[in-house]
Order: C-alpha cells, then sequence, then structure tokens
C-alpha cells in the first residue's frame, strides 16, 4: 500500500522553510542584502527552475543559502540537498500563486501577517542602515581594554587533537598503532567517531572548564607533544594529542582587539536605534491603551461570599416551654 505523507508533515516542512527565508532576509546585513541583490539580478546567472512566468537562478539560490545559518545550510550542501531546497522553494511558490487565486491574499488575518513581516523587514532595514554608521576608533578601543583589562585574561589552555571510538577494546588497538608510528591525524580521519574526524580529530586551543572532568584531567595533564593513554568520559573511548600548552595570562589588546571592537560596535548601536526609535516617534505619535493590560481575572472568592445565610429563627414560646 502508498504511504500517504501526513498532513502535519508537509505543513511543518513548509513552515520550517519559510521561517528559514524570513530569518535569511530579516538577518542579512544591508551590505550582504545589496550583495546579494547584484548577484541575484546576474544577467549570466544559469536558470534552475521556473514557476510560472518567474525564473529562479542559481545566483538566487546561492545567494539564499549562503546566508542561511551554518547549521541548517549544511543540510543543502550536497546537490540532493540543493534540489531538495529547490523544489521545496517551487512548491511554496505554486501553493502561494493558488493561494492568491483562491484570493486568500485578501484575508484580513492573511493581510494582517503580511503587513507585520512587511514592517519587520522595513524597521530591520531602517536599523541596519543606521548601524552601518558607526565608526569605532583606535582611540576607544584601547581606551575600553586599558578601563576592563581584568576582563582580558586567559586560564592555561591547551592546544589537543583526539580519537573517540566506542569500545575499549578499539581504543586500545589504535592506541597500539599510534605508539609504533602511525599518523594520529589519519587514523583520527578513519577511526574517531567525534565530528572532528574530519580535521583529524583537532579540538583546537581548549581552556579548563570546557571538557568533561574525565577528558580535562587527562588533557592538562599532558605535556606539549605527549599523547594520553585510553581515557574513559560518558562519551566513550579517547585517545587524547596535546600538540601545545599555554599556561595564560594577560590577552593582548592586538588579540582582544575584534572582540572589544564588536562590543562597543553593538553598544553604541544599541543606542542609536533607542534614539532612532525615540526620534520617530515624535515624527508618528504613540498611544498604548494602558487599560488593555490591566488584570481582568475575577478575584478569588470569599469563602462564604454570595452563599444564602442560614439564619436561624427565634425560639417559640412553645420550645422554650419545653
Amino acid at each position: 500500500m502508498m504511504k500517504i505523507p501526513q498532513k502535519e508533515t508537509l505543513v511543518k516542512k513548509y513552515i520550517v522553510l519559510g521561517m528559514m527565508l524570513v530569518l535569511v532576509m530579516t538577518s542579512c546585513s544591508k551590505e550582504e542584502s545589496a550583495a546579494a541583490a547584484g548577484k541575484a539580478v546576474a544577467d549570466n546567472s544559469p536558470v534552475v527552475a521556473t514557476v510560472g512566468g518567474e525564473k529562479i537562478t542559481e545566483a538566487d539560490i546561492e545567494s539564499f543559502l549562503s546566508q542561511i545559518p551554518e547549521q541548517a545550510r549544511a543540510r543543502y550542501a550536497s546537490p540532493e540537498g540543493k534540489k531538495e531546497f529547490v523544489t521545496s522553494l517551487t512548491e511554496i511558490k505554486v501553493m502561494a500563486i493558488e493561494a492568491k487565486k483562491k484570493g486568500l491574499d485578501k484575508n484580513p488575518d492573511v493581510k494582517r501577517k503580511i503587513d507585520f513581516m512587511s514592517d519587520q523587514l522595513l524597521a530591520r532595514d531602517l536599523a541596519e542602515s543606521s548601524f552601518e554608521q558607526i565608526k569605532v576608533s583606535d582611540e576607544e578601543i584601547s581606551a575600553f581594554y586599558n578601563e576592563n583589562k581584568e576582563k582580558f585574561t586567559r586560564g592555561p589552555r591547551a592546544k589537543l587533537r583526539h580519537i573517540l571510538v566506542p569500545s575499549e577494546a578499539e581504543a586500545k588497538s589504535i592506541l597500539a598503532r599510534l605508539k609504533k608510528g602511525e599518523d594520529f591525524s589519519k587514523l583520527a580521519g578513519e577511526k574517531s567517531k567525534c565530528p572532528s574526524s574530519k580535521q583529524g580529530g583537532d579540538l583546537d586551543w581548549a581552556t579548563q572548564g570546557m571538557m568533561v572532568p574525565e577528558f580535562e584531567k587527562a588533557a592538562f595533564a599532558l605535556k606539549k607533544g605527549q599523547m594520553s593513554e585510553v581515557v574513559k568520559t560518558s562519551f566513550g573511548y579517547h585517545i587524547i594529542m596535546c600538540d601545545d600548552v599555554d599556561a595564560g595570562g594577560q590577552i593582548a589588546m592586538a588579540d582582544a582587539r575584534n572582540d572589544i571592537e564588536r562590543q562597543i560596535r553593538n553598544t553604541k548601536g544599541e543606542e542609536t536605534v533607542k534614539a532612532l526609535i525615540e526620534q520617530a516617534k515624535k515624527a508618528t505619535p504613540v498611544t498604548i491603551n494602558e487599560g488593555y493590560f490591566q488584570s481582568t481575572e475575577p478575584e478569588m472568592p470569599i469563602p462564604g461570599a454570595g452563599m444564602p445565610q442560614v439564619v436561624p429563627a427565634p425560639p417559640s414560646e412553645t420550645d422554650g416551654a419545653k
């Protein structure tokens, strides 16, 4: 029997991709958007698909994919993944055309959502156009560094590679081969079950507190050029290679420069956007109905309140005579 896709699965697929594309449009900087737009209209860009009279070019696809978050982008890196992306995009466009034919774009609720998305895009672009005007001087970077030197320190760290396998027996076998002189990175690429295997097991620089205790204890006991024995953790069995060590200390301003510039720029950006909002409010007054936010929940009833009261009747003469 043919398996029919569940409605929820198809709907979820389109919602996720649609939200991703909206995220792309709202998260890329103005410079990225301009570059992407310039690339998308390139005359020599091959046509990948056509929906009605609308062409989707290779540049269109690449401009979207280049701005999708890296983890999500990995799904569409292969030819099969790109085909899935293009197919989903064409299906969304076809369904949108059908929705317009049925007049759904005239639906007040749909129009409200479209208007809201449009407002978001315009507000984002206005904020980013102001953000791009921000300049950070060398003097500001130097002053920030000197006023916050205690923040620019680094603890001991080690430059590590490792091989991770699920069984102790396999780990011991690999360790024996390493001790006979086989290349660590080559074996990591072949045997390790960690994603770092693609980089020959390279974990780059690691500071204390970043790793599970068993791994960290073994790693920071190594000297430069040393290799560990088999180390067991909750992830499996590791063999660790220490390529370099650094005792830590004060981070030079040159090494911290990019982080400092980014932090100053972000702070200035927040102030700029706040000022921009206040200026915009002066041109377009805003009134908020505070009554809307008042609690409409009923007050907790007082025990007995609203209940009929039973008042005992006064005793009759007959009762008193008994």
